[in-house]
This record gives structure tokens, C-alpha cells and sequence, in this order.
């Protein structure tokens, strides 16, 4: 039997289990926050561009586009939902996959439910059939993947994209291995584009092509059997046969879903920046609670992070507020002179532009460290009178069980997000009804 085949029936399999309250808790956790920074991402300048592409072509549709009053095609809205989703850089994310579950998955799905007309359990059982995916086969090709330069959330994640539609409209185990088959051929993503709007441009691409390969083998359109395992196919073309290991995709799928695994949870996040930035940012907001200095009393901030982290947020001087997502020093800095940050730290040029934040810049240093923990960061903080101060941060808030996040943060979240596309009755309308499994 073909890797896609095999495939196709293991996680077909794998949805039609009765799945545990804990799971279906958890999935409906990640999919009310990713509609909260999609309806916030929605407003961005970068989705009101796209808009401008695409809509004037698209055909009308049951498919919403979140915090507009369209609808379209399922294609085309997942391409403008998925895009919203990533614009903010503030949904969730996982380290087997070592990308963005959540946003690879929903976006697709939402738009063919809404196609469909289905709701409720039919979501939540397609999006836990989308997560698992995620996370399998972000075993079988990350972390390297990740460290070459691909973006594991459009790469890898469009195939939990497409797993999560076949689920949805109850495809068969050989138009699912054609769908997968498809989108080995459309899998793309370079993390060159990091700090840019076409990072989250790629994320909605592969929304969009999750669903056209779905809609395509319901009218049996070919692909490659072996587009998996052939020499010239995904596995050798995007890792090299010594950097791929198909086993956690065609070995039967028991055990406890992966949205209950505690060691590398879902990871959600409280500031809307690149995650590998959250753990320092942790040790310095605690160091600054902690010695009550103001930003002109500091003369350094030292972190060290683990050496996967460190290229993408190495950026000392991040051109603009979309780029200060994935400057460390950046958002160190901006942190420590306001004692927090927000969405508008990375949205508006003159909060981006403070005097202090930007003088403060300058004397924060990243390095590296050894350890093995990936989620691991040191923070030193050395003052103008040569007191040093450090803090160790074994993981940020939301990276697991062991580092919850404070409760109640999801929902202010939510309606925070909500609010920027909503009527504040309208978010706490939809935030109720969400909670119900109520998704239209």
C-alpha cells in the first residue's frame, strides 16, 4: 500500500473514534481563538489588500469572510480567512509541527461548512482529524524542515488542511489519498517572507489549495500514487530521504489524541509576536516586577534562547511594526518600557517609533545557550550602576499544563480581538454561541 494511502486511512480511521470531553474541550478552545484573531486580522491592511485582489473575481457563495459582510466561494474564503488569520502572528502554535496548527486547518474547514452547511460535531471531530495530522506529520519531516528554511505551517500544515475537509465531507479512503496527493504537488512556504504580509498570504494559499484539492478528488482528478515516497516526491524533494521517517503517518493511530499531549500542547499565545520570543519576554517583564528600574536605568538586556530559535528573531533593527513581531529586541524593549505589549505595538508607526522603546533597542543582545529545551530562555539584566539580575524561564505561559496561562485570558483574548471587526454585543454573542459548538 502507497505512504498516501495508508495515510488516508489511518487518520479516516482515527475521526471516526468517540472522541474524550478533554479533546472536544480543547478543540473548541483553539478554534474560538483563532476566529477571534481572524475577525481581528480581518481589519488589517494587508487583508483589506487582498480583498481588493480578489473579491472583484471571486464568485459569490455560503462561505463567510469573517468581520465583513461577504460571502464566497469556499476557495476564495479560505484564501482571505486563512491570510487574516496569520496576519497578526497571534494564533496558536505547536512544536511537533514546529508551525501553526490551528490557522492550517481552520480556515479550509470553516469555509467548506459553511459550503456544506454543517456545523457542530462535524467541525470539532474534522478539526481533531486536522490537529492530529499536524502533528504527525510534523514528526515525520520537522524539525528539518523548519531548520532549512521551510514554514512547517504551510509545507507541512496543508495537509492537515486537507485531512480536516476530507473528514468534513466524508470522503473516501482513495479521494483522500488522491487529495494528499495533490497537495504534495502545492505545499509551499519559505520563512524568508517572516515580518512581511505575504507570510500570512502563504498560510491562506494553502487554505485555499486544502480545499481545492478536496473538491477535486470528489471529480476524481488524478495525482501521483507515490507522491510521498517517489524519488523526485515530497519526502525527497522537501528533506532528502535521511531527513524524513514516514512511520508516525502509516502506523495505525492509537493512543491518546496529540491534543491532549502534554509535553508539546497546543501553545497559545498572549502577545501577538513570534512564539520563540515569549519565554524572554516572560524572564524580562518578571525582572522588571521584580527591580522596579525604568528603562533609562538599564544599561543591557541579555538573552539567550536555544539555536532553533535564534535566526528568525535575530532581527536588531526590525524595519517597521509587522517586522517587530520577530524582533527580539524589539519587542524586549517595548515590553520593558510599557510593561506589556498589544496588538497595537505591532500595527501602529507611532507606538513602533517611542524614543525609549527604540533607545532601548539598542542595548538588548541575543545569543544562544546549549540546553536541549527548545522552549528555554536565560534573561540578564545588567543596570547602569553594574547590578546584574538574571531570570531562567523554562517555558513561556500556554507552552504547557506546567505553565498555564492566567484564566480568563482566552476570552478577553477573544472579545478583544473581536471587538476590532464587532459590536461588543456582537463578539459576546458569538463568544456565547461558540462555546456551544455553534460555529455559523
Amino acid at each position: 500500500m502507497t505512504i498516501a494511502r495508508q495515510f488516508a486511512a489511518n487518520l479516516l480511521a482515527f475521526s471516526r473514534q468517540t472522541f474524550s470531553s478533554p479533546a472536544r474541550e480543547q478543540a473548541r478552545t483553539a478554534i474560538i481563538d483563532t476566529l477571534g484573531v481572524t475577525l481581528a486580522g480581518g481589519v488589517q491592511d494587508g487583508s483589506v489588500k487582498l480583498r481588493r485582489v480578489i473579491v472583484p473575481t471571486a464568485a459569490t457563495g455560503k462561505s463567510r469572510v469573517f468581520g465583513t459582510d461577504l460571502r464566497l466561494n469556499a476557495a476564495d474564503a479560505a484564501l482571505l480567512n486563512g491570510t487574516a488569520a496569520h496576519l497578526l502572528d497571534f494564533d496558536d502554535s505547536n512544536s511537533w509541527l514546529h508551525g501553526h496548527i490551528s490557522v492550517a486547518v481552520l480556515p479550509a474547514l470553516l469555509a467548506l461548512a459553511d459550503d456544506r452547511e454543517l456545523n457542530g460535531d462535524a467541525i470539532v471531530r474534522a478539526y481533531l482529524a486536522g490537529y492530529e495530522t499536524a502533528v504527525r506529520m510534523g514528526k515525520a519531516v520537522s524539525p528539518f524542515q523548519y531548520r532549512h528554511g521551510w514554514h512547517p505551517t504551510t509545507t507541512v500544515g496543508i495537509f492537515a488542511g486537507v485531512a480536516a475537509c476530507a473528514v468534513l465531507l466524508d470522503l473516501s479512503e482513495q479521494q483522500t489519498a488522491t487529495a494528499l496527493s495533490i497537495c504534495a504537488s502545492l505545499a509551499s512556504g519559505i520563512k524568508s517572507n517572516f515580518g512581511s504580509e505575504t507570510k500570512a498570504l502563504v498560510v491562506g494559499q494553502a487554505a485555499r489549495s486544502a480545499v481545492m484539492a478536496v473538491l477535486l478528488a470528489q471529480e476524481d482528478f488524478s495525482a501521483g500514487k507515490t507522491a510521498f515516497e517517489h524519488h523526485h516526491g515530497y519526502f525527497n524533494v522537501f528533506n532528502g530521504s535521511e531527513n524524513a521517517d514516514a512511520t508516525p503517518l502509516i502506523q495505525p493511530w492509537e493512543g491518546t489524541p496529540h491534543i491532549l499531549d502534554t509535553e508539546k500542547s497546543n501553545n497559545f499565545k498572549y502577545f501577538s509576536c513570534c512564539y520563540a520570543i515569549l519565554s524572554p519576554l516572560d524572564g524580562v517583564l518578571a525582572l522588571r516586577e521584580e527591580t522596579g528600574l525604568r528603562a533609562d536605568e538599564v544599561e543591557q538586556i541579555a538573552v539567550q534562547v536555544h539555536p532553533i530559535r535564534f535566526p528568525h528573531i535575530n532581527i536588531p533593527q526590525p524595519e517597521n511594526p509587522l517586522a517587530g513581531k520577530f524582533s527580539l529586541h524589539y519587542c524586549v524593549a517595548r515590553a520593558f518600557v510599557t510593561g506589556t505589549l498589544t496588538l497595537d505595538d505591532f500595527i501602529d508607526p507611532a507606538r513602533f517609533a517611542d524614543p525609549q522603546s527604540q533607545a532601548l533597542m539598542g542595548r538588548v543582545t541575543l545569543t544562544t545557550h546549549d540546553d536541549t529545551v527548545t522552549h528555554t530562555a536565560y534573561v540578564t539584566l545588567t543596570t547602569t550602576d553594574g547590578r546584574q539580575f538574571t531570570r531562567t524561564i523554562e517555558g513561556a505561559r500556554g507552552s504547557s499544563p506546567k505553565f498555564p496561562l492566567p484564566e480568563g485570558l482566552l476570552a478577553e483574548k477573544f472579545l478583544d480581538c473581536a471587538r476590532r471587526a464587532l459590536s461588543a454585543d456582537e463578539a459576546q454573542s458569538w463568544y456565547q454561541r461558540l462555546l456551544g459548538d455553534d460555529y455559523r
